[in-house]
């Protein structure tokens, strides 16, 4: 089973691009490149989608067989429909 970070580096090198390439074309910093790769942190749904497209890979086999990934984006989408809901009923509420 290969986990996402290795993945990442997988399909980055198939590319022939760097780690300062990617982060480039994503505005990212190469530092953030090193993380998802070994594993560190995880790309947000967004740069998932960016990342899919810069390395012409489909999110389904990024995604595929790394339960932790799957289980922190779920995590991270519940949290923003949390934070939308909150902000939306603040900006609602007449006191």
């Amino acid at each position: 089973m290969m986990e996402i970070g290795s993945k990442l580096k997988k399909a980055r090198l198939e590319k022939k691009l760097t780690q300062e390439n990617v982060a480039n074309l994503l505005n990212l910093s190469r530092s953030t490149i090193s993380s998802w790769e070994v594993g560190r942190s995880y790309p947000d749904l967004d740069n998932l989608v960016a990342i899919s497209d810069l390395y012409d890979v489909s999110l389904d086999i990024l995604l595929r067989e790394d339960a932790k990934m799957v289980k922190q984006l779920s995590l991270d989408t519940k949290q923003k429909k949390r934070i939308q809901t909150y902000n939306f009923f603040i900006s609602h509420c007449h006191y």
